[in-house]
């Protein structure tokens, strides 16, 4: 699954000009497998738990694991408030 990040202002609106770099947690049934934001001068890892923002934007792919469950995905940076969001998963028969 890739989840795409907003960095927004109060009213909703996508800031393009934000930097900000997004800390990423998951808990239950899945594990974050990648991170992107589409610049492609940007030098930071893709196998990472957090990623600056290009343009306001940032992604992360995250994998279920083989067992039925929640995902809980977290995104923080300092000065925003923290966004969560959380799935549902199914099993994958053997």
């Amino acid at each position: 699954m890739v989840v795409t990040v907003e960095v927004v202002d109060t009213k909703g609106r996508l800031v393009p000009t934000a930097q900000n770099k997004i800390h990423f947690s998951i808990e239950g049934a899945g594990k974050i497998i990648g991170v992107g934001n589409g610049d492609p001068s940007c030098h930071e890892p893709d196998k990472a738990s957090e990623r600056s923002v290009f343009n306001g934007l940032a992604q992360v792919i995250v994998q279920s694991t083989r067992d039925a469950g929640k995902i809980k995905l977290t995104a923080t940076t300092d000065g925003l408030k923290l966004a969560t969001m959380t799935v549902q998963s199914r099993a994958v028969a053997p």
